[in-house]
Formats: structure tokens, sequence, C-alpha cells
């Protein structure tokens, strides 16, 4: 009879055990409660310590309001990380592709890191949390980089995610998701594999413009300052060639007008002078001199005036 009360009374203390236990719980100074009482919202402590709950009926979700909360975007662990084992990643292509201006296609990689502020709003405003958070970022995500060149998406990931930081944050606070951005990180942008083989094509064309453009300048720089010179001296042999000219001809002109002058006053003597200076520039230059004398008689006159006697 004993024993037969002892096995009775096992299921009442443990049924008594269990909603001791099930009527309390523990807050740590990070962390806030939401209070479910019915499948409802009841309250929501933030108290740190031992609290009550009327158990089997209240239902008790803690969430830590100090922890960074990390979620990636464009790829998702494998595995749990160990300590032996370098933790790997599987990428998610409907995420990582990402259009650039000029419709470039890019694989981006990104962590969004969060806080959870508002624990009744995280827990009831949507049904998935991380979801609602990736789909805001992608939103974002895709209006900034649709604005980007290749190149600057390529090389510039920390100032793009510094520009998708705040647009994002704004996008989460009118979903109301009751969580605060802490940073967003671009950890991978990337061009996608098939991709890659044209755009370093792409990359030898534009390195070999680039040195046929530095061999052209550098003909140029060498080329040019010669040719400047070769025509400034040119152009200054022209305008003293010029000058000489000029200054040639005006003495010239001053000459002929004196000889004019004098041919006006005098104009026989002017005359038989003009003939005499012509001669004797002409004269000089002949080897073999002769003066005829052609009178009206029949006796022709020859006078040889060669100096060395030559007939």
């Amino acid at each position: 009879m004993k024993f037969g009360k002892f096995f009775i009374l096992i299921p009442i203390v443990l049924i008594l055990a269990a909603v001791i236990f099930s009527s309390y719980y523990m807050l740590d100074n990070a962390e806030e409660a939401v209070i479910e009482r019915f499948g409802k919202l009841n309250s929501v402590n933030k108290e740190a310590g031992l609290h009550f709950k009327i158990p089997f009926i209240d239902n008790v979700i803690i969430y830590n309001t100090n922890t960074i909360y990390s979620l990636q975007y464009g790829y998702r662990p494998a595995g749990e990380p160990t300590p032996s084992q370098v933790p790997s990643y599987i990428d998610v292509e409907s995420e990582a592709i990402v259009l650039t201006r000029g419709s470039y296609l890019i694989n981006i990689g990104a962590v969004i890191q969060y806080k959870i502020t508002d624990p009744a709003a995280y827990h009831y405003n949507v049904d998935n949390q991380e979801g609602t958070i990736r789909l805001a970022f992608e939103s974002v995500l895709r209006s900034n980089i649709q604005n980007q060149l290749l190149d600057d998406a390529l090389v510039n990931k920390d100032s793009i995610a510094n520009e998708i930081k705040p647009d994002l944050a704004r996008k989460l606070s009118s979903y109301n998701v009751g969580i605060t951005l802490n940073d967003v990180k671009l950890t991978d942008v990337l061009l996608p594999g098939d991709v890659q083989f044209a755009y370093d094509d792409v990359n030898i064309a534009s390195n070999e413009k680039d040195s046929y453009k530095s061999q052209a300048d550098k003909y140029s720089n060498e080329m040019l300052p010669k040719a400047r010179a070769e025509a400034y001296q040119m152009i200054q042999q022209a305008e003293s060639y010029k000058a000489e000219k000029i200054a040639q001809a005006k003495g010239d002109v001053e000459n002929f007008n004196q000889v004019y002058e004098k041919y006006r006053v005098s104009q026989d003597i002017t005359k038989t002078r003009l003939y005499i200076e012509t001669m004797e520039k002409v004269l000089s230059t002949v080897k073999n001199k002769y003066i005829l004398d052609l009178d009206s008689d029949s006796v022709l006159k020859f006078l040889p005036l060669d100096t060395n006697g030559g007939n």
C-alpha cells in the first residue's frame, strides 16, 4: 500500500515541479521579454532579474537588445564554423547578381549589422524579419548600383556601402521592423566568372590604348618644340629678308628720285653720265674690246683696246 501511494505521488510532484519551473523567467541587463498571453501581446518587460509568469498560459520570448546581429546578403554560410575548420560559404546568385550602369553584371556580397531595439515590433510587425531586411537592402542596393559605372563599382565598395547605409536605415524605419541599423559592409564586388574573361580583354585593350597614347604624347612633346623652333627661325629669317628688301627698295627709289631730279634739271648731261656709267659697268666684264668708227667715208677705222696685245 505504501509503495502504491508513492507511485501516485510521483506524477503529482512532477506536475508541481513543471508548474514551478514554468512560472518564472530571468532577464539580464541587456535583455527584454515579449510576453504573449493566449497568442497575443500582453506586455514587454525590460527589467532585469527574476519575473513571474502564468504557467502554460504566458509565452515569453527573450531578445537581447545589446547584441549586434549579422545578416549575409548574396551568400550564406555552408555550415557552422569550428575551431579546426575554416568557414565556407555558398553564393546565392538570385541575390548576388546586380546590374551596373550600362547593364554590366557584377557579383556582390554584403553583411548587414543591426540591433533589435523594439522587440515587440520586431516580433509582431513582420513575419520574416531576416527576409524583410534582405528585401529592403536589395531594393536600396540595386537602386544605387544601377547608377554606378562598372569600374567605379568594382573599386569603390566602401563608398558605395556608405551611400547605401542611410537609405537602408530610412527604409527599415518606414517598415517599423524594430531594429537599428549599425553598419553595412560590401564584402565582395566581383565580376561573374563568365564576364571576367571579356573584362580582362577590355582592360588589355585599354592598357594598349594608353600605351600608344603615351608614346604619341612623348613623340608630340619631342617634335612640337623642335617644329616651333624651326618655324620661329623661318619667320625671323623671312622678317629679316622682308626688312632687307624693303630697305633696298626704298634705297633704289631714293636713288632713282635723285637721278630723276638731276635728269629733269639737265637732261643731256644726265643722259651722257648715265651712258658712260652704264658702259663702264658693261665693258668692265668684257675681255676683248674694240672700237669701230663708222663715219660717212669709206675707210673703216678699227682700234683694238686689248691691253695684252691680242688680235
